[in-house]
């Protein structure tokens, strides 16, 4: 048995040290229209330009790992709805799909709501992705409680953030 732990924390430190060992990596323009393509959604050059853009704090035409991450971050606590978030909803709908197959699940998504946002705007969100546009309950189409695509998804997370914003402005004009 310690004989055992003994090999794998050897073979751990070996993959942390190939790890870090590793050049730096960025995502380019072709993999953000690739990972689209992949997930089915037609975009222009331009629109993954846009996309970059968003992220690309040091303007080099790629997006690193700080980049990343602080994308990331900005649009975990934006409550505005003013924050860039193209490639944000991207990443997110491809970390819920756990199981790579396009579609994400009731199943996948909750888990990772819960720990992020708390149980009442987990269901609240849960509801706006997998319901009726109405605010209908919960469609059960596909398997793990109900699945949507990215375009679905996409749609309401672009007018979910769209709300966001005009509630911002309108408070604003209301403030004057």
């Amino acid at each position: 048995m310690i004989a055992d732990l003994q090999k794998e924390q050897s073979e751990l430190k070996k993959k942390l040290t190939d790890i870090r060992n590793r050049p730096v990596q960025h995502i380019r323009p072709q993999d953000t229209a690739s990972a689209l393509k992949a997930l089915g959604k037609r975009v222009t050059k331009r629109e993954v330009q846009d996309m970059m853009w968003e992220v690309d704090e040091k303007l080099d035409g790629v997006v690193d790992w700080d980049e990343f991450q602080l994308n990331f971050e900005r649009n975990i606590r934006d409550d505005s709805g003013l924050e860039p978030a193209s490639f944000y909803h991207m990443v997110q709908f491809m970390i819920y799909d756990n199981d790579n197959n396009g579609l994400v699940s009731v199943d996948e998504t909750m888990n990772m709501l819960y720990a992020r946002v708390g149980r009442e705007k987990m269901e609240s969100t849960i509801t706006k992705l997998f319901g009726g546009d109405d605010g209908a309950p919960i469609k059960e189409v596909g398997h793990q409680g109900g699945e949507i695509d990215f375009d679905r998804y996409w749609a309401v997370v672009v007018r979910e953030q769209t709300k966001s914003l005009d509630k911002v402005v309108n408070e604003k004009l209301l403030k004057r």
